[in-house]
C-alpha cells in the first residue's frame, strides 16, 4: 500500500549478516547468552547482598519469643510446633504480653513429645484459665484445665556444724615472765633445803595472770533454696518473661491428643 513503509529485518540494520543464516544464528546465541548471564549475575548479587539478613519478625514470631518456645530457641531439637493461633499485644503499662495455642493430634506428635521438644514439666492440677487468654484466643479454651507446674527442686544438704574433734586447737599457754622458772612437777625435793624462808631476801613480784578469750565457734552459712519458675531465658534483646501454660486433652481424639494455651509475660 502506498504511504506505508516496508517491514524492515534485522539484516537490513546490519548489512553483514543479508544472506549469512550461519553467521546470524551465532549472534542470536550470543545475544542470548549475554542477557542470561547478565541476568544470573544480578540474581547473584541481590542473593549476597540479603545473605545472613533476618526476615521480618512477625507477631508470631514475637509471641513465639515471648514464651520461649521459638524454634530459634531449641536448636537441638530438630523440629518444632506451629501454633494454631498467637496474639501479641502489650498490657496498659507497655509490657508486652503474649497468647498461643498448640494442638497437637496424638501419637507420635502427642503431649509428650511436645513436652519434651520443650523441656517442659508434667502437667499439674487443675486450673482456672486466666479470662483475657481465653479472650485473646476468641473464647476458644475450656474454663479450667491441668497447669504445668515447675519440677521441684532438689533440698540442699546443710553444712556440717564442727563438733570438738574439728574445732580448732587451743592455743599454747603463756610462756613464764623473765627470770622465773616454772617448777618441775616430776623433780624430787631437796632435803639440804632450808624450809624457812630468808627474810633478807627479795620477796619476789607476783606472776601477772593470764586470761585466755574463748575460742569462737564457726557457725555455719545457711544455703538458700532457690525458687523453682516456668521462666524461659530469653533470647538477646527480648526481656525477661514469665508464663503459665495450661494442657487440656481432647475428648474422643487419639492418645495424647491435646490442646496447649499458653499466656507469657515480659
Amino acid at each position: 500500500m502506498d504511504g506505508i513503509p516496508p517491514e524492515r529485518a534485522v539484516t537490513d540494520s546490519w548489512p553483514a549478516l543479508h544472506g549469512r543464516p550461519v553467521l546470524r544464528r551465532t549472534v542470536a546465541v550470543g545475544l542470548v547468552l549475554c542477557v542470561s548471564v547478565a541476568a544470573a549475575l544480578v540474581v547473584r548479587g541481590v542473593n549476597s547482598l540479603t545473605a545472613g539478613r533476618v526476615g521480618r519478625e512477625t507477631d508470631r514470631d514475637r509471641a513465639e519469643l515471648l514464651a520461649g518456645l521459638h524454634p530459634s530457641q531449641h536448636p537441638g531439637v530438630g523440629r518444632s510446633y506451629v501454633p494454631v493461633g498467637a496474639v501479641y499485644t502489650r498490657t496498659p503499662d507497655g509490657a508486652p504480653i503474649a497468647y498461643l495455642h498448640y494442638r497437637v493430634a496424638g501419637k507420635d506428635v502427642g503431649l509428650g513429645d511436645f513436652l519434651r521438644a520443650y523441656d517442659l514439666p508434667a502437667p499439674g492440677p487443675t486450673a482456672p484459665l486466666p479470662a483475657d487468654l481465653t479472650a485473646a484466643l476468641g473464647g476458644d479454651g475450656p474454663a479450667e484445665a491441668p497447669e504445668l507446674l515447675p519440677d521441684p527442686e532438689p533440698t540442699p544438704t546443710p553444712s556440717p556444724t564442727p563438733d570438738a574433734t574439728t574445732a580448732d586447737p587451743a592455743p599454747p599457754a603463756p610462756a613464764a615472765p623473765p627470770g622465773l622458772q616454772a617448777a618441775d612437777p616430776d623433780a624430787e625435793p631437796d632435803a639440804d633445803a632450808d624450809p624457812t624462808p630468808d627474810l633478807d631476801d627479795e620477796t619476789p613480784e607476783p606472776t601477772p595472770s593470764v586470761t585466755l578469750p574463748p575460742t569462737p565457734t564457726p557457725t555455719p552459712t545457711p544455703t538458700p533454696t532457690p525458687t523453682p519458675s516456668l521462666t524461659p531465658t530469653p533470647p538477646p534483646g527480648h526481656p525477661q518473661t514469665t508464663r503459665r501454660i495450661y494442657v487440656a486433652t481432647i475428648p474422643g481424639a487419639a492418645p495424647g491428643a491435646a490442646d496447649i494455651y499458653i499466656r507469657a509475660t515480659g
